[in-house]
């Protein structure tokens, strides 16, 4: 397999644990405040609801609910996480997990353009990318936001009645496939399987050396403010995936791209080869950050189906 015995040193503090845990009860200390629109969609086999609930320091996250109509019982499902700068659109782009029976949640990430805000006050420097906000900080750091925010999404499926809490899956690709990674780590059981496609956050270091994809907007404060380095790379160390990647329980079914230039394949697999649960990654060795695009979603819908499927059976 390519890149197997890739295993940089972990950058994991002390704390990190503590970090991780600490961040949870003050989000869990937000209420959910959970409230759903009815949208008109012209089909009669598809409802569509706008949705919110309030993440970390209050944020309102916006973003949309589909599901069947023809349900006889609770559905599994499958959140979906967005890429880098991305915003959710119109819910016509989202329709393909309600199609195989499957409720769909997906978020317009904080900050990013959408309707999801991002007020919580950083720090100066306040730098022009969301990914460098707050970067000296780990308290407020950008991505201590987005992560949370992604396993708040998490919470939200788990209080919606129609869903069926033992089948909450994760899916996204790059920025979305590090907050897969975050979430089936900080959620563990909760996961019943997760997806991640080209994902960013791992290996944070080298990405930030290498000056690759967002990760360029933190080198660029670097080449300002070298005197910096050791306290932004520190801050680094709470959102590498590589270092929350043991926690996974549930199974992971990856892809990456060797033609990436945006999130390298290589990178990745500091997180890929830390994962003690159930693993298969599929690499794409001509495509760049687009990955295995609508050929890879078509697997995954499959796969997805399958495996709760087959847990049902089991079960029954």
């Amino acid at each position: 397999m390519v890149f197997e015995n890739y295993l940089p040193e972990m950058t994991r503090k002390p704390d990190f644990e503590e970090f991780w845990k600490r961040t949870l009860k003050e989000l869990a200390s937000e209420k959910l405040a959970l409230k759903l629109t009815p949208y008109e969609y012209p089909s009669d086999s598809i409802e569509i609801f706008s949705i919110q609930f309030t993440g970390l320091f209050g944020e309102v996250l916006h973003g949309w609910y589909l599901l069947p109509k023809n349900r006889q019982e609770k559905i599994p499902c499958m959140i979906d996480y967005l890429g880098y700068l991305s915003v959710v659109g119109e819910p016509i782009g989202h329709l393909h997990w309600a199609s195989l029976g499957f409720a769909t949640i997906v978020m317009d990430v904080r900050g990013q353009g959408g309707l999801t805000g991002d007020a919580h006050p950083y720090p100066i420097p306040l730098l022009p990318m969301p990914i460098a906000h707050g970067l000296l900080d780990r308290e407020v750091y950008y991505q201590r936001r987005l992560f949370a925010d992604a396993f708040r999404c998490v919470e939200a499926a788990e209080a919606l009645p129609e869903i069926d809490n033992k089948f909450i899956s994760l899916t996204g690709a790059s920025q979305g496939g590090a907050l897969v990674m975050a979430t089936a780590a900080l959620g563990k059981e909760r996961i019943f399987a997760a997806f991640p496609d080209v994902p960013s956050s791992s290996d944070i270091a080298t990405r930030i050396q290498e000056e690759t994809g967002s990760f360029k907007a933190i080198a660029d404060y670097l080449r300002m403010n070298p005197e910096n380095e050791t306290a932004v790379l520190d801050v680094q160390t709470y959102f590498d995936t590589m270092n929350l990647a043991e926690w996974i329980t549930c199974p992971i079914y990856a892809s990456v791209a060797l033609k990436d230039p945006v999130c390298p394949a290589k990178n990745y697999f500091a997180s890929y080869n830390r994962i003690q649960s159930k693993k298969m990654i599929t690499c794409y060795p001509y495509n760049g950050h687009e990955g295995g695009g609508q050929k890879h979603l078509l697997k995954k819908m499959r796969l997805a189906k399958q495996l709760v499927e087959e847990s049902v059976e089991i079960k029954s």
